[in-house]
C-alpha cells in the first residue's frame, strides 16, 4: 500500500485501486463521548473522518459522505494524511464522488509540496496512464524510487530497461524494488528481472540459473506471471528445474486462480489434452467457465 490512512490505496497488476478503511475501533465508552466533541485541530477531523466509516456498537451503517467532508476539511487544513487520501479517492471515484484525474494530480501536488514523496509516486502513475508522459512519469518516479519506495522502483527499473542504453540502470532498479529475502519487496520486480537474464534482452547478461531463481521468488511472493512461466519450467524439466509434473499443475493452477488468463487457458490446455482427459474435462469445463466471465468482464 502506498497511500495509508482511511483511504488505503492497494495496487495489483497495472492500475488497479481499490479504497478500504482500516481506522482504528474505537472504544465504546469513548466513541460516544467522542461523537459529542467538534474535531478542532486537523488531526482530530481526520481521526473523527475515520470513526464515521467504523458502524457503531448499535450497528449503525459507516457515515461515508461525513467522512469525507471532515477527511476533505483536514486536508484543507494540510494534514498530509488526508492531502494523500483525497487524491486518492479521486483517481478513480466511486462512493458519491465523481472520478476526476486532475483534480486528484492537485492533491498529490499539495502533497509534495508539503514534502511528501509517496506523492511522487502517484503524480508518476497519473502521468503514464493518464497524461502518456512517460518523461514526467520517470522524473517522478526518480523521486520516489531515491526515497526508497518499492512501486517506484519497480516502475521506474521496468522502464529503463526497455532500452539498451538504460537496460543496466533500470536493472539496478529492479534489484531494489525486488529485495529478494528481505520484506516489502516487489514481486513483479522479480519476475522482470528474471525476464530479463532469462532472454538478455537489451544487452542485460544471460544466466539461466539466476533467473530461475528470480521466478522461483516471485512465484512465491504470489505474481502469476512468475507462477506460471516457474510451472512451465517445472513441467518441462527446463534450465536445470527437474521436472515435477505435480508440482508445476499446483504452480498453474495458482495463477489460473488469480484469474490470469494465459494461466487459465494453458490449464485448460493441459487438462483437455493430457493422458487423462475424461477424468479432468470437469476441472477443465469449470475453468473454461470462468475464462469466459473473465473475457466478458474485460469487453464491458
Amino acid at each position: 500500500m502506498i497511500a495509508r490512512g482511511a483511504y488505503n490505496v492497494r495496487m495489483k497488476r497495472g492500475f488497479r485501486i481499490g479504497m478500504v478503511f482500516p481506522g482504528l475501533l474505537l472504544l465504546a465508552a469513548c466513541e460516544g463521548e467522542s461523537n459529542k466533541k467538534t474535531p478542532q485541530t486537523p488531526q482530530q477531523m481526520y481521526e473523527y473522518a475515520k470513526a464515521l466509516l467504523k458502524p457503531n456498537v448499535e450497528g449503525d451503517a459507516s457515515d461515508f459522505a461525513g467522512a469525507l467532508q471532515w477527511t476533505r476539511k483536514a486536508a484543507e487544513e494540510n494534514w498530509l494524511p488526508a492531502v494523500m487520501d483525497m487524491g486518492a479517492l479521486y483517481i478513480y471515484g466511486g462512493k458519491g464522488v465523481q472520478q476526476n484525474v486532475e483534480t486528484a494530480r492537485s492533491w498529490y501536488n499539495k502533497a509534495v509540496e508539503m514534502g511528501s514523496k509517496e506523492a511522487h509516486w502517484f503524480l508518476g502513475i497519473l502521468d503514464y496512464e493518464s497524461a502518456h508522459d512517460i518523461e514526467s512519469a520517470l522524473n517522478h518516479w526518480r523521486i520516489a524510487a531515491e526515497a526508497g519506495i518499492a512501486d517506484a522502483q519497480y516502475r521506474l527499473g521496468r522502464l529503463l530497461s526497455q532500452k539498451a542504453d538504460s537496460m543496466k540502470e533500470g536493472m539496478q532498479w529492479l534489484e531494489k524494488a525486488a529485495r529478494i529475502g528481505q520484506k516489502g519487496g516487489v514481486p513483479q520486480a522479480c519476475t522482470a528481472l528474471a525476464n530479463l537474464y532469462m532472454t538478455g534482452a537489451n544487452g542485460a547478461p544471460k544466466d539461466a540459473a539466476k533467473a530461475v531463481q528470480l521466478y522461483k521468488a516471485a512465484s512465491g511472493g504470489g505474481d502469476p506471471l512468475a507462477q506460471l512461466v516457474y510451472a512451465e519450467l517445472l513441467l518441462a524439466g527446463a534450465d536445470g528445474v527437474p521436472q515435477d509434473t505435480e508440482k508445476g499443475m499446483s504452480m498453474l493452477r495458482l495463477a489460473a486462480g488469480q484469474d490470469y488468463p494465459r494461466a487459465i487457458a494453458r490449464l485448460i490446455n493441459i487438462l483437455r489434452n493430457g493422458p487423462d482427459a475424461e477424468q479432468h474435462e470437469k476441472e477443465a469445463a469449470a475453468w473454461e467457465n470462468r475464462l469466459n466471465r473473465l473475457m466478458e468482464k474485460q469487453k464491458k
